[in-house]
C-alpha cells in the first residue's frame, strides 16, 4: 500500500483485503468523492488500464473512490479474482 494519509470506503477495504490474499500488494487509493441522488444500492466496480497502473473506480450509494493497482497483473486476472470472490452486492463492469 502506497501512502496512508487517505482513508478508504468500506467496499475498497474489502477489495484491498481480497487482493492482498492473492499477493497483489502494490496498491493505493484516492480521495473520497461524495455522490448525491444515486438510488442504486449495489456497488459498481469499473476497471480501466492506464499507463503504469490499473485504475479501479468503486462507486457506492453515497461515495466514489479510485483504487490503483501498480503490480504487473493482467486486467483479466483482476476481474476473475473479483468475480469469483465478491457477492451479489457488487456489480463489475
Amino acid at each position: 500500500m502506497r501512502g496512508s494519509k487517505t482513508t478508504a470506503i468500506e467496499p475498497v477495504k474489502i477489495i484491498n483485503k481480497l487482493l492482498k490474499k492473492q499477493n497483489i500488494t502494490n496498491t493505493s487509493y484516492g480521495i473520497i468523492i461524495s455522490i448525491k441522488g444515486r438510488k442504486d444500492h449495489r456497488i459498481t466496480v469499473k476497471l480501466t488500464s492506464e499507463s503504469g497502473c490499473h485504475l479501479m473506480t468503486v462507486t457506492g450509494k453515497m461515495y466514489k473512490q479510485q483504487f490503483r493497482i501498480y503490480d504487473d497483473v493482467s486486467p483479466e486476472v483482476i476481474l476473475n479474482i473479483l468475480k469469483e470472490n465478491l457477492g451479489e452486492q457488487f456489480r463489475i463492469l
